[in-house]
């Protein structure tokens, strides 16, 4: 798997877990940022990234609705589209110690909550 794949997994997997989080949670964590930004701090590198994007393709064909109205026979067409999806390369920033650094301050974190509320989410009504 790729660090830029990684990146976006450890990333999306933080904000899954964060949205459930308590704020005893959030204060030990921001207690553990420090320590770990010192040991990695951010290290931002240019990466190519496939992205994919839809693309409306006139397929040459229309759809018409005919109506009446005043005695008369109105007609609208509109052309008719496909869906092609298309790959293309993204320069985007990612930093190389993102994951290594949310490792740091996930462990510290949960160590912390152990300690104080004997569990590891730092949830005050959870014994």
């Amino acid at each position: 798997m790729s660090d830029v794949v990684k990146f976006f997994f450890l990333l999306l997997t933080a904000l899954l877990v964060s949205g459930c989080a308590t704020k005893e949670y959030y204060q030990a964590q921001d207690e553990c940022a420090p320590q770990a930004y010192r040991q990695f701090p951010p290290n931002t590198i240019q990466v190519y990234v496939p992205r994919t994007t839809a693309v409306r393709i006139p397929t040459g064909g229309s759809k018409c609705e005919s109506r009446t109205e005043d005695n008369r026979v109105k007609t609208n067409c509109e052309p008719e589209f496909r869906v092609e999806y298309r790959t293309y390369q993204s320069l985007e920033l990612v930093d190389t110690n993102a994951e290594p650094r949310n490792v740091v301050i996930r462990n510290c974190t949960r160590q912390l909550c152990v300690q104080r509320f004997g569990n590891a989410d730092c949830d005050p009504h959870i014994r």
